[in-house]
């Protein structure tokens, strides 16, 4: 099915509480001074910094920090109200968040103060990754591509220009500028950016220059780009081993650094048409994707097919961040202020009130 640019940013608008370009962020009373999360919270993002510590991001510039597997929560100051979409680390001590309009913060204590950097766009950043210390990415609306290589003093953004080779001038108009989701690094030379209308973009410079790998997911129905579907999330676990993860419960695979990429097997009865917005892999081949209605899917190592995972209770909400620090421990967020924790690899989830 045919999915136009608008009606695509109106799906997602409703399903995730996201807004994209000029698009104004749906207004949400403000929070009651006396409390932490309300069911009215949504969470884009989580950070595993240690085995108990973790920070939670979401709409209105909310932080939470937990150092105790959520057993306590606290509420970390931000300089902004507008919603935060990706959290990454670089080290121990420095960080970044992007977000709405143009946001992003940079952290210098290990997420216990944030200060706003400029970022020279306003275009809605949904996704960071930082190569170092000094040298970060956030990618966003309309093909934007932002960077710094110092440390986020000065952030230059550029548009990544969408390729109409092979591709005819309707569709090369219908799907110019696709909206950017993720983007991640393998290593220092080889990243890869996902988005709308199964945008999939590698570099093999650290970002220099950017090639198209989609074409190798059409065929089996798929004829054309513009029936390819968006790609919400990215992970790599190497420079030749990653999943992404999109519209319909697709899960993009790759074995050879995305030369070639094919959409995984998912268990018959799931008949997931929902969303995916978030993967996870594990060196080992273990798989993890949450995304709208609740879904979570995993794979166990050498498996082939992804199965629903058994949570132990049923969610009405949609998630979007997944993160591990290790193989045991783990956490999901999402809609209704939802909040997941695992100490045993996902073989028992854990809901927190923070």
């Amino acid at each position: 099915m045919r999915t136009t640019r608008r009606a695509f940013v109106v799906l997602l608008m409703v399903v995730s509480g996201w807004t994209a370009g000029c698009h104004p962020e749906v207004e949400v009373p403000p929070l009651p001074a006396a409390k932490i999360s309300i069911i009215g919270d949504r969470f884009f993002d989580v950070k595993a910094l240690s085995p108990d510590r973790a920070l939670v991001i979401g709409y209105r510039g909310k932080i939470l920090e937990t150092p105790d597997s959520g057993r306590t929560w606290d509420v970390i100051p931000t300089p902004t109200d507008r919603g935060l979409y990706s959290i990454r680390f670089a080290n121990a001590q420095t960080g970044w968040i992007c977000g709405q309009a143009g946001l992003i913060l940079a952290t210098k204590d290990g997420g216990k103060t944030w200060t706003e950097q400029k970022s020279n766009t306003d275009q809605y950043l949904f996704a960071l990754y930082p190569l170092s210390a000094t040298h970060v990415y956030a990618v966003g609306d309309k093909s934007t591509l932002v960077e710094t290589t110092d440390a986020g003093a000065n952030w230059r953004p550029r548009k990544i220009a969408q390729s109409s080779e092979g591709v005819s001038e309707d569709i090369a108009l219908a799907v110019q500028d696709p909206i950017f989701y993720d983007i991640e690094f393998a290593d220092e030379q080889n990243g890869w950016i996902v988005g709308e209308f199964g945008t999939i973009r590698h570099t093999a410079d650290g970002g220099k220059t950017w090639v198209e790998q989609q074409k190798s997911l059409l065929g089996g129905g798929i004829v054309d780009m513009f029936d390819l579907p968006t790609l919400f999330g990215v992970h790599f676990v190497n420079n030749q081993e990653g999943v992404a993860a999109g519209l319909e419960g697709k899960i993009a695979h790759t074995h050879d650094g995305g030369n070639s990429w094919a959409f995984d097997k998912i268990d018959e009865v799931l008949a997931i048409e929902d969303p995916l917005y978030a993967p996870f892999l594990f060196p080992d081949g273990k798989g993890w994707a949450v995304g709208s209605g609740g879904e979570v899917v995993t794979k166990e190592p050498g498996d082939v097919v992804w199965k629903r995972a058994k949570l132990g209770m049923r969610l009405f909400t949609w998630l979007r961040g997944i993160d591990f620090f290790d193989q045991n421990n783990g956490w999901i967020v999402g809609g209704f202020g939802t909040i997941l924790k695992t100490k045993d690899g996902g073989k028992t989830w854990t809901p927190n009130l923070a």
